[in-house]
């Protein structure tokens, strides 16, 4: 289930108030995590809402005359096309709605190859020429493709611009390991401790179904990173920061290090006495996965990540978040599981193809030699 989203003539009181009871919302996110999110939408939708998706006069025509061959000649679309038509001719096109005539259109561009798209062919106006008109024509993909530029382009710059701890997206995974050989050193009056958010090509835990591996490339270009050090993932016990030096991120043979800079704070003070007498003694990382890989190992499903797009913030933690790689990882799974059965399945067809087409060659040469066959004998 997707996050919720503002509706038309929704208060921001009556949106969080929605928010924040959504069933998926209370399934991945704590409170103070539901409600940084749930103002997240609201402000995002404010900034989509600075487009403007005002149909140009040529989209109107074309998904008018989209109806009306539909109606003439009983053909083409479907009934989303005639909705699509319908939100151009009233002037009601969504952010989402723009999304998807930009995807359509771009599938669909092929349909112009074909006999009957153009005016003087046979079978004009083709089915697919029909559907076409439907969802804007020509205007309506050069418009589509210029709105879903602007679309990007704000969501980026409101990425940029949100705070970490507003940008823990639904795609956010969380993943712990205990800490070995934890150093702790004094620089310049400063406490320092040293360790690893993550290691390489350590297999995890069972974790769901799947256990799970870092691949050395997995934070390429991640260390230049906004990135937080924080204590149970909560940014209101922020310990270090990359941006102002406090907390500095490389990586070498082992895995992800870091080095941070333990405050004088009442939280930084008790982290230390926790972390010196080992009673605080795992580390966690968010992150958001830009590309895994798949595979099948003595039985068991392995997944590598190969690179994260996003490194939130690495977290000394209380307890383990193995139950947060569930959502977004196990999705994963499942889809590379499809991908596999269809490639079997492909496979299966392939060669069942080439059976029956050696079973014809059979039969042809048998016919063959039988007729030739009869033919000597009435000789």
């Amino acid at each position: 289930m997707p996050i919720p989203t503002p509706n038309d003539n929704e208060s921001k009181e009556q949106f969080i108030d929605r928010c924040m009871i959504d069933e998926t919302m209370l399934a991945e996110y704590d409170e103070d995590q539901r409600l940084a999110i749930c103002i997240a939408q609201i402000e995002e939708d404010r900034a989509i809402g600075d487009i403007d998706f005002t149909p140009t006069e040529a989209m109107i025509d074309n998904a008018q005359q989209g109806l009306e061959w539909r109606e003439e000649f009983g053909r083409g679309g479907t009934d989303v096309g005639v909705g699509t038509a319908n939100a151009i001719i009233d002037k009601k096109i969504t952010a989402d709605r723009t999304k998807r005539m930009f995807s359509y259109l771009s599938r669909h561009e092929v349909d112009k190859d074909a006999e009957g798209f153009n005016s003087g062919e046979d079978g004009f106006p083709s089915a697919g020429r029909i559907s076409w008109q439907l969802w804007g024509g020509d205007e309506a993909f050069t418009w589509s493709a210029d709105k879903v530029k602007e679309i990007k382009e704000m969501e980026e710059n409101k990425l940029e611009n949100t705070p970490q701890e507003l940008r823990r997206s639904p795609e956010t995974e969380v993943r712990t390991i205990t800490i070995e050989n934890l150093e702790f050193r004094a620089e310049e009056d400063n406490n320092v401790v040293v360790g690893y958010g993550s290691v390489f090509n350590s297999m995890s835990n069972d974790l769901g179904g799947f256990r799970e591996v870092i691949a050395p490339t997995a934070f390429e270009g991640r260390l230049e990173d906004d990135v937080r050090f924080l204590f149970n993932h909560d940014p209101n016990m922020l310990l270090a920061r990359s941006t102002n030096g406090t907390l500095k991120m490389s990586v070498d043979e082992v895995g992800l290090r870091y080095q941070a800079v333990i405050p004088d704070t009442s939280t930084g003070r008790d982290v230390l006495t926790l972390l010196r007498n080992n009673t605080l003694n795992q580390n966690s990382f968010a992150f958001v996965v830009e590309d895994d890989s798949w595979e099948v190992k003595d039985g068991m499903n392995i997944r590598t990540i190969n690179k994260v797009s996003m490194l939130a913030d690495i977290s000394l933690v209380s307890y383990p978040a193995y139950s947060e790689a569930k959502t977004v990882a196990l999705r994963s799974m499942e889809e590379w599981k499809k991908t596999e059965e269809e490639k079997v399945m492909k496979e299966n067809l392939e060669k069942e193809k080439e059976e029956r087409s050696k079973e014809e060659l059979d039969l042809t040469k048998r016919s063959l030699a039988e007729l030739r066959l009869s033919i000597i004998n009435k000789k």
